[in-house]
């Protein structure tokens, strides 16, 4: 059995916001914070990913991070900010292959999660123990609000418009792919409340774009 040869993929997803991101925000569903999964700018528009590939397979990561913060420098200085760390992976399989030169339609299904990491202070020389601690309580729901953990599946195709790599990558050539990518997005996060936790679920379709190099 011939052993896989891996190769380096690096691709930039486009998912316009169009009327639907209107629709999201006219409900008033945003987080509020700017940090949250659909507030648009952890996630914008033009994403970039990359990893690694085979004739059959595909492995991609993709992080992002954002953080607002502010700090005041006087008598009492404080410290106010908010944030997330977001963490994807997806796995691609390709169907039959990959890897066929110029002109060849790369025909997959893919999986993927991710999950966001939340971080958010509210600190003052000026507060006492309990407007630190009611602080403290405040930026626990922020984190809340922002974190949350998801996962999709779908299918997706790109057209070979460069190179003529085979499926060993015996040539060394690099190529380009244009393609599409729809999926089916599971979102959900939790918080907690005085009498018990919430639990949000979202499920909420996502077609991209998408521009892939190949070496």
């Amino acid at each position: 059995m011939t052993p896989a040869i891996w190769h380096v993929m690096l691709g930039l997803g486009f998912n316009p916001a169009g009327v639907g991101a209107l629709a999201w925000q006219d409900a008033d569903q945003l987080s509020g914070t700017l940090a949250g999964e659909f507030d648009g700018v952890l996630r914008p528009p033009l994403t970039l990913y990359g990893g690694w590939y085979d004739a059959d397979n595909a492995v991609l990561v993709d992080v992002s991070a954002v953080r607002f913060s502010t700090v005041t420098f006087s008598d009492t200085s404080s410290t106010d900010a908010i944030g997330a760390t977001r963490l994807g992976v997806d796995y691609r399989r390709y169907l039959p292959e990959a890897d066929a030169g110029a002109g060849h339609v790369d025909l997959y299904g893919h999986v993927g999660a991710y999950g966001i990491l939340p971080n958010a202070v509210d600190t003052s020389e000026a507060y006492t123990e309990e407007d630190q601690a009611s602080a403290n309580e405040a930026a626990g729901e922020l984190r809340a609000r922002v974190s949350g953990v998801g996962a999709r599946v779908g299918l997706g195709a790109g057209y070979r418009i460069g190179g003529a790599a085979s499926a060993s990558g015996a040539t060394g050539a690099a190529s380009a792919t244009l393609g599409i990518r729809g999926a089916l997005v599971v979102h959900r996060a939790q918080g907690t409340l005085e009498t018990g936790t919430i639990v949000t679920v979202i499920a909420l379709p996502e077609a991209a774009l998408t521009l892939e190099f190949r070496r």
